[in-house]
């Protein structure tokens, strides 16, 4: 099985207030249009917090009733991105792969992530790591084989999963797409707007 993991662990320092709670125009939030995204295509989607978000996980199991989705507060999300991703694939291991979405970018579209899921079928035999691009740029969500969660849960810092795209480029497949919603990401409030 191939899931998703969304990682929304982060302190939104740049934004200013928590930006996985403001309303986008379409009346859900940045995390809620996020978890829908990825649960529209995929059959398992693991939503990573931080730790003690436990009242928030309750509001958002209550708003998206899905019991494909579930909640997990990353134990290390303080020390940074890839230590709630090391967290996270931790829970994941019978996974075959792991499409990791970053929380702040709702706007991906559902043809991208099944896009993304095509290309990893298509190469599965040599255990690849799919990026989409826009316009020469790595984007997200990236497709990881389980063969590399063991070097997923290694991870330090706050670079996510970077450094095991880098180890392994002779395995990493790009897809280029036209959807911009693979760069963007919401730093600041103006980055609400559609």
């Amino acid at each position: 099985m191939i899931g998703g993991i969304i990682l929304a662990a982060g302190s939104s320092r740049r934004f200013g207030d928590d930006k996985r709670k403001q309303t986008l125009s379409s009346g859900q939030s940045v995390l809620e249009e996020s978890i829908h995204k990825a649960a529209s295509v995929l059959d398992k989607v693991l939503v990573v917090l931080r730790f003690g978000d436990r009242e928030f996980a309750q509001q958002l199991n209550n708003r998206i009733d899905n019991d494909q989705v579930e909640y997990y507060m990353a134990p290390d999300s303080a020390k940074g991105m890839a230590h709630s991703l090391a967290n996270a694939i931790h829970k994941v291991h019978d996974w075959q792969g792991a499409m990791v979405f970053l929380g702040d970018m709702p706007f991906v579209q559902a043809e991208t992530i099944e896009s993304v899921l095509g290309a990893y079928e298509f190469h599965k035999a040599s255990q690849p790591i799919v990026v989409p691009c826009k316009n020469g740029e790595l984007g997200h969500p990236v497709l990881f084989d389980a063969a590399y969660f063991d070097e997923i849960e290694a991870l330090t810092g706050d670079r996510g999963a970077r450094p095991v795209i880098d180890a392994h480029l002779d395995k990493v497949h790009k897809i280029n797409l036209q959807d911009p919603g693979v760069l963007r990401d919401i730093d600041t409030p103006a980055d609400l707007q559609p």
